[in-house]
């Protein structure tokens, strides 16, 4: 039925692509009024023009009566703004356009007296921004600069660009204290699914336009996790001229793939596709420093269409289809011990995001979105008696539709809007234990304390329909000249695992000096975050009441309620480089953390007490100087994340955590974590070399969270934290057969943690398998344009 349904949406798109001559750009749009700087009267008249790489042509407009105009349908980039009027001198305006961001924009022109033209240059950004000044901004060139085996997974590119990025198990990445992060918006709509290659195939960096990774000053709009939101857009057909490219790579331990993408456009309609295929020998982060049983291989798809139905009109239609099969990895003991102990997970994924942008007027715009999800996971069995049986199923089928409403007021750019999502996991699990129960026995380890009734297997089977209903209101206006305010409020009504509603206040504030270009950024952001959705029904099934010596059943899996407050500052050096400083206090309750079924890979979610997480967080950008082909940037976090004791709701499999109260060091905590990267190109010969940089002073082990909850002496504990590390990655291109600053084939040669450095990444633990990090790989990869 799923499959007849989105077949007919291609039918009919495909119908309207060859009947109508169309026309659309992206979601972000420009709007401003042109006044007289001498005593700020309009000017009706004015001719604008709007310059950009991503279009060949200027978009061209003249304010009306009252001075205004908009450009609507933008794709995010770098851009120029100029305005010229007969009576006064031309004003220029550079900036960049963040993803689906509405810049609500004033330019000031000065009289003119003599009688040639003169040409002001504004400053890079013609409004404070009030996102956190550690938020980073990704384009397509940032993904392809980047090794292409390190390209099948989002997380692991955000994981080396961005400030405050700590890597932990399953190759999860955790930012501030949150161990679900990195809630993904694609064009506007977060699906809820965790984008990490263990619970779902994820999206190809390689169709990313731009992203927007905010870790605060969150506006109201944003919703669910905010550990990290990347704010997506996908690439279109008007970006690409009847164009695509063949890239095929091959590496070291079977990191082989290979991806196809072709675009174009009419005057008033675009087509995009991409398609990829991949496969590794190291999957997962592996549990010994050999990767064993650990090869996985993926397939994904991506369709746009973008449609221009007339001038206040435009459709787009995004079409996904991924999945992957993987093997458990497990360690050298488990290869000898129990060499059948060999478990497999499949993962599926199926969407459809259909969007209609509607220009009410020029003040006025309306966006709306129905989207559709299909995804399930699938972990069979290993087949070993000296192993744990665990089969876990889960579906869910997402259902929503999102509205949003911005207009012009002046100074104040006015936004509201809904998002009405559906719900529908279907769940099951087999566990049964007794196999890993003789294998601790066995070998003298602590024995597990997860039993089904009379020792035989926990068994769960559920269905559920739930959701949640959002709405927001957010005005983002200017107070002063230099002070730039958003201020929301959002309500959230959840009801899935439990039923709740909450109004989550939020304040960003920004000053910008005009002399120096110092921008000062303070915020006040409150949180209301839904109970993960994996496994949801079986975390809150009660199942610790299995647990041997302490039978308890908890409660269902509860939100979280969060408060963050930040205070930073950006600040230009010359033209080529720019500082950001962070500081962050995040307070809250009910905070998660996934919990494993002993002996396998499946995921529970336990609920504590409350957590604590701060810290400082800093940056330094170094966009691209033309004349030396250089780019780079500096990311350096100094934080610490406390969690307290009882858990409270959800599922644990070991009783302390029960009992116990009291502080403890959480798993993701890391003391200090830096990042870095630097481009070179030479223009002429088409030579180009990157480097990244990664450092981490190392995660909590289990001794020092026992240590933290009281449960074991100093004197007997073992090492407190996995030891720091230090990688790098070195790449090295050629673009031949260049025609018009455009490479018809490219050639790339990579080398992935350079020094060897096989690191544990964490430990064992009742929150997550210890694993490492993967040796020194080389990879290289050919790219032809065509």
């Amino acid at each position: 039925m799923r499959d007849r349904f989105l077949g007919a949406i291609c039918l009919c798109w495909l119908f309207l692509f060859f009947s109508l001559p169309l026309r659309a750009q992206g979601e972000g749009a420009i709007h401003g009024i042109v006044v007289a700087k001498a005593d700020r009267s309009a000017l009706p008249g004015t001719a604008i023009r709007l310059e950009s790489p991503n279009f060949a042509e200027p978009f061209r407009t003249v304010t009306g009566d009252d001075g205004h105009f908009g450009f609507q349908r933008l794709v995010p980039g770098a851009y120029t703004l100029i305005a010229l009027h007969n009576d006064f001198d031309q004003q220029r305006l550079q900036f960049t356009l963040k993803p689906r961001e509405v810049q609500n924009i004033t330019l000031e022109l000065v009289l003119r007296i003599v009688a040639e033209s003169v040409q002001v240059e504004a400053e890079a950004e013609p409004v404070s921004e009030t996102y956190s000044p550690s938020s980073t901004t990704l384009q397509s060139r940032t993904v392809e600069a980047l090794p292409v085996a390190q390209r099948n997974s989002l997380p692991d590119m955000i994981a080396i660009t961005a400030p405050g990025m700590i890597r932990s198990h399953d190759d999860f990445v955790h930012v501030r204290g949150n161990e679900i992060a990195l809630n993904t918006f694609i064009n506007g709509v977060s699906f809820w699914e965790n984008p990490h290659s263990v619970f779902s195939p994820g999206l190809s960096p390689d169709v990313v336009q731009s992203a927007n990774v905010m870790t605060g000053g969150f506006p109201a709009e944003y919703g669910n996790r905010f550990g990290g939101i990347v704010d997506i857009v996908t690439k279109s057909g008007f970006t690409m001229n009847n164009e695509g490219s063949l890239t095929l790579g091959v590496g070291t331990a079977l990191r082989n793939n290979a991806a196809i993408e072709y675009g174009g456009h009419t005057d008033r309609a675009a087509y995009y596709v991409y398609n990829s295929a991949f496969e590794s020998a190291r999957f997962l982060s592996p549990n010994d420093m050999r990767s064993i049983h650990d090869t996985g291989r993926g397939v994904r798809s991506f369709l746009q269409f973008d449609f221009n139905v007339n001038s206040t009109n435009f459709l787009k239609l995004v079409l996904m289809g991924n999945g992957t099969n993987f093997e458990i990895p497990k360690t050298s003991v488990d290869d000898r011990v129990r060499p059948n102990a060999n478990a497999f997970q499949r993962t599926r994924e199926q969407s459809a995001i259909f969007t209609w942008g509607h220009t009410i007027s020029k003040d006025t715009l309306l966006n709306t979105s129905v989207y559709q999800r299909w995804s399930r996971s699938l972990l069979l069995p290993s087949n070993d008696p000296l192993a744990a049986a665990a089969r876990n199923e889960r579906t869910l089928h997402t259902t929503g539709l999102k509205s949003d409403l911005t207009r012009f007021q002046g100074r104040h750019t006015l936004k509201g809007g809904v998002d009405l999502v559906l719900l529908r996991p279907d769940e099951s699990l087999f566990f049964y234990g007794e196999g890993y129960v003789a294998l601790t026995h066995q070998l003298g380890l602590p024995h597990i304390h997860l039993r089904g009734p009379n020792r035989g297997p926990i068994t769960f089977a559920e269905r559920k329909t739930g959701g949640q209903i959002s709405s927001y209101l957010q005005d983002k206006f200017q107070l002063t000249q230099g002070l730039s305010v958003d201020f929301g409020l959002r309500y959230d009504r959840y009801s899935l695992a439990m039923s709740d509603f909450h109004f989550s206040p939020r304040l960003n504030l920004a000053y910008r000096f005009s002399n120096t270009g110092t921008v000062l950024h303070a915020s006040y952001n409150h949180f209301f975050v839904p109970p993960a959705v994996e496994n949801v029904l079986i975390s809150s099934a009660g199942l610790t009441r299995y647990l041997q010596d302490f039978p308890s059943a908890l409660p269902p899996l509860q939100p979280v309620i969060e408060n963050q407050v930040e205070l930073g500052v950006m600040h230009p050096i010359a033209r080529n480089l720019r500082v950001g400083l962070t500081g962050y206090y995040r307070i809250s309750n009910n905070p998660l953390h996934t919990v494993l079924f002993p002996d396998s890979r499946v995921y529970g979610y336990a609920n504590f007490d409350k957590g604590k997480a701060y810290g400082l967080e800093s940056k330094i950008e170094v966009p691209v100087i033309q004349r030396l082909g250089l780019a780079g940037y500096l990311n350096y976090a100094l934080s610490r994340v406390n969690f307290w004791n009882p858990v409270t709701a959800g599922f644990v499999d070991e009783s302390h955590h029960l009992a116990d109260t009291g502080r403890f060091l959480a798993p993701m905590d890391q003391t200090h974590t830096l990042n870095a990267g630097f481009t070179y190109r030479h223009r002429k010969s088409g030579l180009w070399a990157s480097m990244a940089f990664e450092y981490g002073s190392g995660t909590p082990t289990e001794a020092e969270m026992e240590h933290g909850m009281g449960a074991t002496p100093i004197s007997e504990m073992a090492p407190l934290r996995v030891p720091g590390h230090f990688t790098q990655n070195l790449t090295l291109g050629i673009d031949l057969l260049r025609h018009h600053e455009r490479s018809r084939i490219g050639l790339q040669f990579n080398i992935e943690n350079l020094t060897n450095n096989v690191y544990l990444v964490s430990q064992e633990s009742t929150f997550s398998p210890g694993e490492y990090f993967h040796p020194r790989y080389y990879s290289g990869s050919v790219k032809i344009h065509f």
